[in-house]
């Protein structure tokens, strides 16, 4: 089969010829049907600090749906057929922080696509615990984009309440930033998402559509202190400019990963009582939540993803890459 790997080469995928997957005791096979190009897998293509552990070879990808064509054990053959969605995060289901639901932070975690071989294939294996059964209002194009929602839903649920008429910052125009603020903005909040005046035709425009006010944070200046700040850039230099925009009493929230260490003026922080709270991937139930999601906006999400055949995997990085697509998904 055809798989996308990460090069040896920094900022480089390659296509390589692979074995299909054996089956092991207890796993089921699914043919996938799409995966989405996730900023992890530009960092690890690009050999970017943090990513340090995804070896050469690694077949890509997290963002996966298919269809289950394959089982090991008469206790998965209820699987057969089924179109499914693959979880991203392969948590061990038994640490402290699992038997207390927050298996996003599970102390063996391990993420497909990263850790080992993942969905930027024609075919990939997986432990049955791991999949989710799409509801039937969910095509399977559109389940690809559940992985990245629920990671949006986890990140606004670290969030008490959001109230109607709060006003939101999303920090970084990319798929993440624009699901979190879809999702702030079903809640009747009033919302800007903001990035640079280069992120205006490819990402910034399409803000409209989900009833979210671009702002470009390099040419203007918002109105209105906001409640609460969502950092998905990445930026360092975004992390820390943030502050000027919370009122007193705000919250950030922290849903990037970064390249770079930032220090903050936390003396700053104290006298305006700014929390930072982080948010790191996702838990099984995030994906419901999603999924309600994804059925209630599909035809405005269809708006903002570009499909590419896998044989084109390079063209589809390259465009994220260069901000040309606001999301990139493989299909078979």
């Amino acid at each position: 089969m055809k798989a996308i790997v990460k090069a040896r080469q920094a900022g480089r995928i390659r296509i390589e010829e692979k074995e299909l997957p054996q089956l092991g005791d207890g796993e089921v096979l699914v043919e996938v049907s799409y995966c989405g190009v996730c900023g992890s897998d530009i960092h690890a293509a690009k050999h970017a600090k943090g990513y340090e552990f995804v070896g050469t070879g690694t077949t890509l990808g997290h963002e996966i749906s298919g269809k289950v064509i394959n089982v090991s054990g008469d206790e998965n053959a209820h699987l057969l057929n089924k179109h499914v969605v693959i979880e991203s995060m392969h948590y061990c289901g038994s640490c402290e922080n699992c038997r207390e639901g927050r298996t996003s932070v599970c102390h063996e975690i391990n993420v497909i696509g990263l850790h080992f071989d993942g969905g930027m294939a024609q075919y990939v294996k997986v432990k049955p615990k791991f999949i989710q059964e799409l509801p039937p209002q969910l095509p399977v194009d559109m389940a690809a984009l559940l992985e990245p929602m629920s990671i949006a839903v986890h990140s606004v649920k670290k969030i008490k309440e959001i109230m109607p008429q709060d006003n939101i910052l999303i920090q970084g125009p990319g798929i993440i930033g624009f699901f979190t603020g879809l999702i702030c903005s079903d809640k009747k909040a009033e919302v800007r998402i903001s990035g640079l005046e280069r992120d205006y035709n490819y990402r910034l425009s399409k803000a409209y559509l989900f009833n979210m006010k671009p702002f470009i944070a390099d040419k203007e200046e918002l109105p209105d202190k906001v409640d609460y700040v969502f950092e998905c850039s990445g930026s360092s230099a975004a992390l820390k400019s943030s502050f000027r925009y919370l009122r007193k009493g705000g919250q950030l929230v922290a849903v990037a990963l970064y390249e770079q260490e930032t220090a903050l003026f936390l003396t700053e922080m104290v006298r305006n009582e700014w929390p930072i709270l982080t948010s790191y991937g996702c838990d099984p139930e995030d994906y419901r939540d999603a999924a309600d999601l994804l059925i209630k906006y599909q035809s405005q999400l269809r708006n903002i993803v570009s499909y590419f055949p896998l044989i084109e995997a390079e063209r589809a990085f390259t465009e994220s890459m260069n901000q040309k697509v606001l999301k990139a998904v493989l299909y078979n």
